[in-house]
């Protein structure tokens, strides 16, 4: 029957002490947080409130508050106490701190530079005064010591996606606690502290790169304990997503050299007769498998060579173009194009737009060459030579040029008598070509020289007329029969030209 009346006590004590505030035997409550959190090597105070039966108190007689793991008995040793005779733990002497009034019924706990391997356990409170002795060891409370600050990420990461982020940590006894970022860029950072959950958490947008990926986040906790500064960090290294990053690297090979390395460049120039290896490389987060891609000639799409190795053996003038490569991923598709230079002597371009033109009282010439690379253009005009962007008192030429075709413009002016005899000359270190242009300077001169023409036609004619008369009187004179016949040379005339002869 005793036995059955203790059981029903006990479970009637288990079932009214309850945390927060629980009154179970008449006159004893306690009020404690069931648990705290706390930053390893910060302080940490664990609040409560206390009261017993005022009919038991006896005056004169101390009062003595104990705090003690759970698990340990009242005989052990205490973490901390008043009571100047008790043995203290020996992990927590100088750090745990019975901080509260006990006389005004505050039993609060101070924990200095809490400490993971021996203070994250759960305690327990208990008085003594005089015939009163009683512990509240049905209100525990569970320390938990976090090593680090808590950084929250949501979701993934992707370039140039901006984002919201936090870091966490407990609260301190002190106020004097700081939470930063470290390792990348952040803005917007804002802070909140929380007395419910004993937090403190900042808050940042941020918008990560492709420069990110594989960074550390860092956020940093610092408490200022007097002269003991502590800090702890947390590090998280990023996993950011991107499409595909292309680049290019290859191999020249010509006969009787060594070969020839190159990385990271969109653009090389080779000779006829070389040999290229070329390597479409890629960086990206998922992973992506890059491919050479080229025109298809029966529909409008592309074909993929699903290879990222191009190789061209004995480069021809017909091989120089752009060679475009491919790669795709979860976060898009991208396309680089890497242009092959061949390296070729001065010739006239296709459009052939070489050509001389009277310009009021004057000449224009306009000289277009190709080659690779550009040609360097001069001009030679009855003996005299300009280049470049130049002039004197009779000339002035222009000059410009694109990748492969160079293009430059003569102007002639001033006292022009006769012809003109000029010269486009263009070079580059394969060869030079040079385009000759012959033009009359005025329509007086071309006058003249026509009926210089016409006039030495008539003779021509009369001493044939001349002959034939001759002739025929000799036929008839004689019997024997003769056939008449004629022979001559073309007439080198004097004609304006105004195109090139090469």
């Amino acid at each position: 029957m005793s036995y059955l009346l203790g059981a029903f006590i006990f479970g009637l004590l288990s079932t009214c002490l309850q945390w927060e505030g629980a009154q179970c035997l008449p006159g004893y409550n306690l009020t404690v947080p069931p648990e705290v959190r706390v930053q390893e090597g910060f302080c940490v105070v664990i609040p409560c409130k206390f009261t017993y039966p005022a009919s038991t108190d006896t005056s004169g007689v101390e009062l003595h508050g104990y705090w003690y793991t759970v698990g340990s008995s009242t005989s052990d040793y205490a973490v901390a106490s008043n009571d100047r005779r008790k043995y203290i733990e020996y992990f927590a002497r100088t750090r745990f701190l019975l901080s509260g009034d006990l006389e005004q019924g505050d039993c609060s706990l101070t924990i200095n530079d809490a400490r993971k391997s021996s203070d994250e356990r759960a305690y327990y409170f208990r008085i003594e005064k005089g015939t009163i002795r009683f512990s509240y060891s049905d209100l525990p409370t569970l320390v938990k010591v976090a090593e680090k600050p808590e950084i929250q990420i949501p979701g993934k990461l992707r370039a140039g996606h901006p984002v919201n982020i936090s870091c966490t940590t407990p609260g301190s006894c002190s106020s004097q606690v700081g939470l930063t970022w470290g390792g990348v860029s952040v803005a917007n950072t804002s802070r909140t502290t929380s007395e419910q959950t004993n937090e403190i958490k900042v808050y940042s947008t941020f918008i990560p790169s492709i420069a990110d990926h594989g960074q550390n986040l860092i956020c940093n906790a610092s408490y200022n304990q007097g002269t003991h500064p502590v800090q702890t960090e947390e590090r998280i290294q990023l996993d950011v997503s991107y499409p595909p990053m292309l680049w290019f690297s290859g191999i020249i090979e010509r006969p009787g050299e060594s070969q020839r390395n190159f990385t990271e460049v969109s653009h090389i120039e080779v000779q006829e007769g070389d040999s290229i290896t070329l390597f479409c490389r890629i960086k990206s987060n998922p992973s992506a498998n890059a491919a050479w891609v080229t025109k298809s000639k029966k529909t409008t799409g592309w074909q993929s060579s699903r290879t990222n190795i191009l190789t061209i053996s004995n480069v021809k003038l017909a091989d120089k173009k752009g060679y475009k490569c491919r790669a795709s991923n979860t976060e898009g598709e991208t396309d680089a194009t890497f242009q092959l230079y061949v390296a070729y002597s001065p010739r006239p371009c296709e459009q052939n737009n070489s050509r001389c033109w009277r310009d009021g009282n004057g000449f224009q010439c306009n000289c277009s060459i190709c080659s690779y690379p550009a040609s360097r253009i001069q001009w030679q005009v009855n003996g005299k030579n300009l280049e470049g962007n130049d002039s004197n008192e009779t000339m002035k030429a222009t000059f410009w040029n694109k990748t492969e075709e160079a293009i430059s413009t003569l102007y002639l002016t001033g006292d022009l008598d006769g012809e003109q005899h000029i010269v486009c000359l263009g070079t580059n270190p394969s060869g030079q070509i040079p385009l000759k242009f012959f033009v009359a300077s005025s329509g007086d001169s071309l006058k003249r020289n026509l009926i210089s023409g016409v006039l030495g036609a008539l003779v021509m004619l009369a001493v044939v007329i001349l002959i034939v008369i001759i002739v025929v009187l000799i036929s008839r004179r004689s019997s024997a029969k003769f056939s008449p016949s004629t022979s001559g040379k073309p007439l080198d005339m004097n004609i304006s030209l105004s195109h090139p002869v090469v």
